[in-house]
């Protein structure tokens, strides 16, 4: 019976390149890596977590001291002060620090590399979590991420520790969710982090006077450049041995389906632009935008995380550019939707942002929610381009101290297919076409990430992507 059964165990890494101190650094040591040795087994991919502490110091090593305001919410902001105002994104956490993640086998065979990581996740998590999730099950394994940037804030003048997933489309594969790391799968992998640049993760933190976007101010450190250190990682997950018996009755060649995010670059400039991409893929399942003035990408004075709009220059300060249209097309043909998803008529009612962009803004919500991971909720508190003081529809108005941030979100996207559907890029390409009020002055980036099927083979020789 022994042989038969199965049995799960518990797995502790440390990294393979673990430096002096065991404090990774934007500037110095920014790469941790782990070595996933292979294992007669199957690793558990919703229980693998990246464990360890994370602060933030100034050139003296001593913690910020963001402070919060005199009366609470609606109050006058506290005294100046050279270390008030330095943090990390709310909506991302601990993640905001990892740049790029890169999985391969022990054997060099790359399987997935996810540039701008830390954005994807920016780009879909706001709509993915409820700010019950965020501060009552999320925030327990991120403490650096809830709905409210003063209480992140607050959080950063300690140091916390953490526990965070690595959630790369390897990692989050529901026809896979168990990955074999023998012989008979993968051979073993390799987890590369890459860490960012210290302006990109380190940000001032937010405070809202209301709930109009010219309510909110940024609380800057003046004079102290903060930097960031994480350190004591581990990697853990869950094994599952099948038993002997289960174990040799598995083919020891086949193929084996997963997914992946591919991720690419671009720049909107003009009111009438058309951005082509190539994917190079025969199974894309969605893809989704999100936008940042290039100046504020790795910006210590901005928070280069931020979903929002395209923005344009007006007296020297920054604005919204509305997006009027956009069409999405595949090798020149308009695709999924045969017709302009137009909302210039939410844009035209001279208040601001008073209604949802709801033909733009659902395609991007729908692209997102095919991701199927463990933040499968939508909820009411999600602002999708839209501020508003009432916590629910109907209801009545919370103090602004117990509010989640107005915070709205706004990005683009289409889905592409459900579950086996998908669609083919191979050979095809994939154009967006962006009606906006920008003015050929302040350049915007434009980060897409698709989501793609890949089916691999492997053998006693190793594995190899096939498509």
């Amino acid at each position: 019976m022994q042989n038969n059964s199965i049995r799960k165990s518990r797995v502790i890494l440390h990294p393979s390149n673990q430096p002096s101190g065991n404090s990774y650094q934007a500037n110095n040591y920014s790469v941790v890596s782990f070595q996933i040795a292979k294992q007669y087994g199957f690793l558990d991919t919703s229980t693998l977590r990246l464990n360890g502490e994370f602060y933030l110091e100034d050139n003296n090593g001593d913690l910020p001291k963001n402070q919060s305001w005199i009366g609470g919410g609606g109050g006058a902001p506290p005294p100046a002060d050279p270390a008030n105002g330095a943090t990390v994104n709310n909506s991302v956490g601990i993640s905001s620090l990892f740049e790029e993640v890169n999985c391969s086998t022990l054997n060099n065979r790359n399987i997935e590399n996810v540039r701008n990581y830390n954005r994807y996740l920016a780009t879909c998590r706001p709509l993915m979590n409820s700010s019950l999730e965020i501060n009552n099950g999320v925030g327990l394994e991120d403490p650096m991420q809830c709905d409210k940037s003063i209480l992140n804030a607050r959080t950063a003048n300690v140091k916390v520790k953490f526990s965070v997933p690595i959630e790369i489309g390897l990692f989050d594969s529901p026809q896979s969710p168990y990955l074999n790391i023998s012989e008979k799968g993968f051979h073993g992998l390799m987890l590369d982090i890459l860490l960012c640049r210290g302006e990109q993760a380190v940000q001032p933190y937010i405070y809202y006077q209301g709930v109009k976007p010219a309510d909110k101010v940024l609380i800057n450190a003046q004079n102290s450049p903060f930097s960031y250190n994480i350190k004591n990682l581990t990697l853990s997950y869950n094994l599952i041995n099948p038993g002997e018996k289960a174990w040799r009755e598995m083919p020891s060649s086949g193929a084996l389906t997963y997914n992946t995010v591919s991720s690419l670059h671009s720049t909107l400039l003009s009111s009438n632009q058309t951005v082509n991409l190539r994917f190079g893929a025969s199974a894309v399942s969605s893809v989704v935008h999100s936008i940042i003035p290039s100046v504020d990408v790795n910006n210590i004075t901005k928070d280069s995380l931020a979903i929002k709009p395209p923005t344009k220059e007006s007296a020297g300060t920054q604005v919204k550019a509305q997006v009027n249209q956009i069409q999405v097309m595949r090798a020149g043909v308009l695709y999924p939707y045969n017709f302009p998803l137009d909302s210039e008529a939410q844009t035209n009612q001279g208040l601001d942002n008073a209604s949802v962009q709801a033909k733009i803004m659902k395609p991007y919500l729908n692209s997102v929610s095919l991701y199927r991971n463990r933040y499968n909720k939508f909820c009411p508190l999600t602002n999708i381009g839209l501020n508003t003081k009432n916590s629910l529809a109907g209801g009545t108005p919370d103090p602004l101290s117990d509010q989640s941030d107005p915070n709205s979100v706004f990005g683009l996207g289409v889905p592409l297919g459900v579950d086996a559907q998908a669609t083919s890029y191979s050979n095809r390409e994939y154009a967006l076409q962006v009606k906006s009020e920008l003015d050929d002055v302040l350049a915007n980036s434009l980060f897409t990430y698709a989501r793609v099927k890949n089916v691999a083979s492997y053998s006693p020789a190793g594995i190899s992507v096939i498509e």
